[in-house]
């Protein structure tokens, strides 16, 4: 296969990410989907969105089979942000602003870049607005003299008090300024750091560079197995067990 795999979901539409990289685009990820996506033995596997509540979300130790199997894999602006952020001393390779701030702040919560979807065959449209995308916004809008500081602070401790469903910056904004001033500057901070992986990914493409990786076999990699066929996935062999 000469054309990498990529995981996205509600992070960016997929015409414009096509605009961007000639790849294989599947749905937002899960238990399961880049150990298949291996098979097709890839020149790369990036991961963008993520499956958080609605099925098992992919494991650390998938993603370490992956690396353990030669293909290098990429992650960025919201499931790929956090996985890369825990991964990346073991080779993952991160994107973008928000996997920095995972990878500087280990302790911030996971929910700050989920939202709600609509599903594929509406093309996963974004029905709420993720935390790290309302706090890049109202940090837009203060530079812009839209509003004042003490109202972003108030703005964004509400968001990161609401189930992650519920938040919306318009719905917020309207039960805070009801008469007053309208927040128009809006940042996408999930959209522009998928950009960002794409154009990567597109580069290596050009020069046919792809990194090379020397991962070892992801410990307790029995258990994971388990795991998987536990959950009804076919699992792949166990490296013990192998015919070489």
């Amino acid at each position: 296969m000469t054309r990498p795999i990529v995981f996205l979901g509600p992070s960016l539409a997929t015409k414009d990410a096509r605009a961007l990289l000639d790849a294989d685009y599947r749905p937002p990820v899960r238990q399961g989907d880049v150990m298949r996506a291996i098979e097709a033995r890839p020149p790369a596997i990036a991961i963008i969105d993520g499956i958080f509540k609605d099925a098992p979300t992919v494991r650390h130790r998938e993603i370490l089979w992956a690396l353990s199997e030669g293909v290098p894999v990429y992650g960025a602006a919201s499931m790929g942000a956090l996985r890369a952020a825990e991964l990346d001393d073991s080779g993952m390779i991160g994107v973008g602003l928000i996997y920095r701030w995972y990878r500087r702040y280990p302790l911030l919560p996971d929910d700050a870049v989920a939202l709600t979807h609509a599903p594929a065959a509406l093309g996963h449209h974004a029905l709420s607005d993720a935390l790290v995308d309302i706090r890049r916004s109202l940090s837009a809008a203060v530079r812009a003299g839209e509003i004042d500081a003490a109202t972003a602070r108030r703005l964004a401790d509400k968001a990161a008090d609401l189930p992650f469903p519920d938040r919306r910056l318009t719905d917020l904004a309207a039960s805070e300024l009801p008469e007053g001033p309208r927040i128009v500057s809006r940042v996408d901070q999930k959209a522009r750091d998928a950009k960002a992986l794409l154009r990567r990914l597109a580069r290596h493409a050009e020069k046919s560079d792809w990194p090379r990786v020397a991962a070892a076999r992801p410990p307790i990699v029995h258990a994971w197995l388990d795991d998987l066929r536990d959950s009804g996935l076919p699992a792949p062999a166990d490296p013990q067990t192998r015919s070489n």
